[in-house]
């Protein structure tokens, strides 16, 4: 059951004298050329944002408290993600850094004729154990598997951001990937609360360093 149209008005003209509207979270995100991600993103920050300012309005304390945490921490570390893999994926797909992490060695077979292959294991013996000739090749795997911290390590080395926002950042999404309620439990709710609101103030470096440094690293990708 919603609220009442009064306590509805109220709420929203709370949260509008707080907040900037999605127009301004959307060109928050302006170097994004895909239009879709562009707007998606607009539309988790200012959700996050909305969340927060509505639980703080609400004093949540307790179980509350800690869902407003929790959300911040998801909510953040996944822009964080998205940006950085639409950067490194789709702006900077070709070089080398980025398709290194995709890249690993390993052992190729080699098609050899079957007599030229009997010849060679009758020339070739090692404690009665077949031999298989392989050379050393390129194995790729999917850019979605590709883990996070690899993702932030080689922003860093493009230059898109500095190395202590790569590791603070780091740190927020490994909170994301490690919420569940033991790990709360563990963890002191003063540490939970810094780490959300860092979440949340590493938002304006990221997305500063990145406007600064992106046009040099475009113009070295010509």
């Amino acid at each position: 059951m919603a609220f009442e149209q009064n306590t509805l008005n109220y709420i929203k003209s709370y949260l509008d004298e707080h907040m900037a509207d999605w127009g301004w979270h959307q060109s928050e995100f302006d170097f994004i050329t895909d239009e879709t991600l562009r707007d998606r993103l607009a539309d988790e920050f200012i959700s996050a944002r909305y969340i927060y300012k509505m639980l703080e309005g609400m004093a949540a304390d307790s179980w509350l408290f800690q869902a407003q945490i929790r959300v911040q921490i998801l909510s953040y570390a996944s822009i964080y993600e998205a940006v950085i893999h639409h950067l490194l994926f789709e702006d900077f797909k070709k070089r080398s850094e980025v398709m290194g992490l995709t890249e690993f060695k390993m052992k190729k077979l080699i098609s050899i004729p079957v007599s030229k292959l009997s010849q060679l294991e009758a020339a070739l013996e090692h404690n009665g154990k077949r031999i298989i000739p392989t050379y050393e090749g390129i194995g790729k795997t999917d850019v979605t598997k590709v883990r996070f911290d690899k993702k932030a390590e080689c922003a860093c080395q493009l230059g898109l951001i500095e190395e202590w926002l790569k590791d603070e950042i780091i740190e927020i999404y490994e909170a994301r990937n490690a919420i569940h309620i033991h790990a709360e439990i563990r963890k002191s709710l003063d540490y939970q609360l810094e780490l959300s609101k860092n979440a949340y103030r590493r938002m304006r470096p990221f997305v500063d360093q990145i406007k600064v440094s992106l046009p040099t690293i475009q113009k070295e990708n010509v």
